[in-house]
């Protein structure tokens, strides 16, 4: 079954992970730090300690980067990630500096790092694809389809609803659907299958409102596959967070790309490490 990443309540963890994500779209050197709590975490799993040694997660995190082709420093990121409180520096144990999670991220270490999971694959699925457009909507749509086809739905709504709130064109009701559909799948994430089932079919018909405009997505199919996540979810109800079966949530798709060669935004597209 599809793993959806699981919520996070904290309000003022989720604003910070939410920064770090608006940083990384605008900017891919900015995602080290995502990738410095990530390898928190890997190391974390591997020694069973909260506690972990600052230059063996600078060591972890910079192979990371690295592999993605970030030229980021990662000790740059933990200072970042210290100055946020996300993290914290407990003190040195025998002259050696030792992180920890900050308060926030304690609370909530197991879901947050989860989210952080599956942004480092969002951002790794834009990297891999040329910009289509230099256009504000555009980019917001690729980043959506990314974040969307992981399970990220808050984040989702959260990129289109800063686009939607600012476009006037046939798009805007595409724009709303788009995001009431992504919040449907958050309810249903939350146990509220009533709010879920409410929003999807919200979602399904702004989209359908919005005719022919697409923008780059493949929206049919999607729709079509909405509808049978909505009709299921509404007829296992109240069992529908334990019984729903996730794989039907239909993945994201941009269209074929015209023959003409896209220009391509090199801030966007980290070099290879072998470059």
């Amino acid at each position: 079954m599809w793993s959806i990443p699981p919520p996070v309540r904290n309000l003022e963890l989720r604003e910070r992970l939410g920064e770090l994500l608006g940083k990384a779209f605008s900017k891919p050197e900015r995602a080290a730090p995502l990738y410095v709590l990530r390898s928190f975490w890997r190391l974390f799993e591997a020694q069973q300690r909260a506690e972990i040694a600052c230059d063996a997660l600078i060591g972890a995190a910079e192979a990371a980067v690295c592999k993605v082709g970030l030229k980021a420093s990662a000790k740059q990121a933990v200072d970042e990630l210290i100055d946020t409180g996300l993290l914290r520096h407990p003190g040195e144990i025998g002259g050696e500096r030792w992180v920890a999670p900050g308060e926030a991220l304690r609370s909530e270490l197991g879901p947050a790092i989860s989210r952080v999971e599956a942004t480092c694959r969002a951002l790794e699925a834009l990297w891999r694809h040329p910009i289509r457009s230099e256009g504000v909507l555009e980019r917001a749509l690729e980043e959506a389809v990314c974040l969307f086809n992981e399970g990220l739905f808050f984040e989702v709504h959260e990129v289109l609803e800063a686009v939607w709130l600012e476009e006037k064109g046939p798009v805007r009701p595409v724009l709303q659907g788009l995001i009431q559909i992504a919040a449907g799948f958050h309810h249903l994430e939350n146990n509220n299958a009533n709010g879920a089932v409410s929003l999807l079919k919200q979602g399904r018909e702004k989209v359908r409102e919005g005719g022919a405009v697409r923008f780059g997505v493949e929206l049919d199919q999607f729709l079509e596959q909405v509808t049978a996540c909505c009709d299921l979810i509404e007829s296992l109800w109240e069992d529908a967070f334990d019984r729903f079966d996730r794989r039907m949530i239909p993945q994201m798709r941009l269209q074929e790309r015209d023959p003409h060669p896209a220009i391509v935004d090199s801030r966007r597209i980290p070099a290879s490490p072998d470059r």
